[in-house]
């Protein structure tokens, strides 16, 4: 495939359960075998795991890879030397022009190393990370910084966060947006009967999606939404959706608390996202940071309204498609609940710009960034 460039691509995330990392490598491969099909671009590509690949990986066709995709695992008794020694002797191997990573990549200057970065919280909010691993995220990154020829960011609010913490410049990253994951889609009402009661879900419901961990906020939304529930006598329950996460005491106690105005359902698997959003009355997405924020997108897919935060990437994601509050004023929460909950004029509102804001984010435009960002690193290399 002459004239196209060789590019690796760390994919484990895509191995593991949901979260951005998976969401963000799963959409741009996507994105990028769609750029190949439609735009006919002469590239290879190699997909590095360390277990076998999920069957419904997006640039996979009755399990075969396409022309110019390769899939390999690689073997390592631990991650950190995965990283650190099989994945650059593949590259070598390989004879790579670019090899990609998230936040933490190997030590080479050839082939050209570029990294992704979702946010930089454990640096701008250190208290919400244990020492060990806000040290391992923090070394790290400085670490691959120091050799990567072209940074991502998926936001604007990271790049900013990137060059004022630490120091790039800003004309060495490149924003590719997040877009909705491959494969979500609006659910038929059979389909979302079907979710809501193989999980015990009842309406009416408010949605939380997200790790259970510091940022996403979540003992306040409990209090906010247990108070409005309270107040105006609602038979609604606040419907927790996320696995466990770091430093969750505080949240775990809140939940325990909050006794039946809340439900908590732990993971859920991707497919079951879709119904649980289409039968909600809103999202409450009331984080203190975030680098973009999918549950966003997933919600305007689904013609939910959305009560979030106007911090971070937020107020950059969502537009004018959902109500921002200040995500520490538990009083401006509990008010956007009261409006969301009793007014279906502005429900009906939100939904409709919600579905139009969506247009906005499409893997594929995010892939002829990435690829225009491999170019500028190899050029650097």
């Amino acid at each position: 495939m002459g004239g196209g460039l060789r590019i690796g691509i760390d994919a484990r995330a895509v191995s593991y359960p949901k979260t951005g990392d998976r969401s963000y490598t799963l959409g741009l491969i996507d994105g990028l075998r769609r750029l190949q099909e439609r735009e006919g671009a002469q590239h290879e590509f190699v997909l590095y795991f360390d277990r076998e690949p999920p069957a419904e990986l997006p640039c996979l066709s009755a399990g075969q890879p396409p022309d110019g995709w390769r899939l390999r695992v690689l073997g390592a008794p631990h991650p950190r030397l995965w990283t650190l020694v099989s994945l650059p002797r593949a590259a070598r191997d390989d004879g790579l022009d670019v090899l990609h990573v998230q936040y933490n990549g190997p030590r080479i200057s050839r082939p050209a190393l570029v990294t992704t970065v979702h946010d930089v919280s454990f640096r701008l909010f250190p208290e919400w990370f244990s020492l060990k691993d806000r040290l391992v995220l923090d070394l790290g990154l400085r670490s691959t910084l120091k050799v990567a020829r072209h940074v991502f960011a998926v936001s604007e609010c990271t790049r900013r966060d990137m060059a004022e913490t630490y120091g790039v410049a800003p004309t060495d990253i490149t924003v590719t947006p997040n877009a909705l994951p491959p494969g979500f889609a609006p659910p038929s009402p059979h389909r979302t009967e079907q979710t809501l009661a193989g999980h015990g879900v009842e309406q009416p419901y408010v949605l939380f999606v997200g790790v259970l961990q510091p940022r996403k906020n979540l003992p306040r939304a409990i209090r906010a939404f247990s108070a409005v529930r309270k107040a105006e006598n609602l038979p609604h329950r606040l419907v927790i959706v996320g696995k466990r996460g770091w430093r969750r005491g505080p949240t775990e106690r809140a939940i325990k608390a909050a006794g039946e105005d809340v439900q908590p359902l732990g993971y859920v698997p991707d497919p079951d996202l879709p119904g649980l959003y289409a039968a909600a009355q809103a999202l409450l997405f009331p984080s203190l940071y975030e680098g973009f924020g999918i549950p966003l997108l997933e919600a305007f897919a689904c013609g939910t309204p959305v009560i979030s935060s106007d911090v971070s990437a937020i107020p950059e994601v969502a537009g004018d498609a959902a109500l921002l509050v200040d995500p520490r004023d538990e009083a401006a929460i509990t008010e956007a609940l009261v409006r969301v909950l009793s007014d279906q004029e502005l429900c009906e509102e939100l939904a409709a710009r919600g579905r139009a804001r969506l247009g906005q984010f499409d893997w594929l435009e995010t892939a002829r960034r990435t690829v225009a960002g491999y170019a500028r690193a190899v050029e650097r290399a």
